[in-house]
């Protein structure tokens, strides 16, 4: 059961650590060409939104997300 667990972690490690690449390579390729690309500060800024806009609760799972993602 270990073994499983440190398997999944490892593979949700890497994705986590290609989706934080993406997402910055679009900010700054959204930066360098503002049009023709999708807007990621504009996702992250939304995402941030839905989360505060729950409360303290929304808060609270977006520190929880954001511990996931160290």
């Amino acid at each position: 059961m270990k073994s499983a667990l440190s398997n999944v972690n490892g593979w949700l490690g890497g994705i986590v650590g290609l989706l934080k690449t993406v997402i910055v390579f679009f900010v700054f390729a959204g930066i360098l060409w503002p049009t023709g690309l999708p807007n990621a500060i504009g996702g992250v800024m939304n995402l941030i939104g839905t989360f505060i806009g729950g409360g303290l609760a929304g808060l609270l799972a977006l520190v929880v997300f954001v511990s996931f993602m160290d």
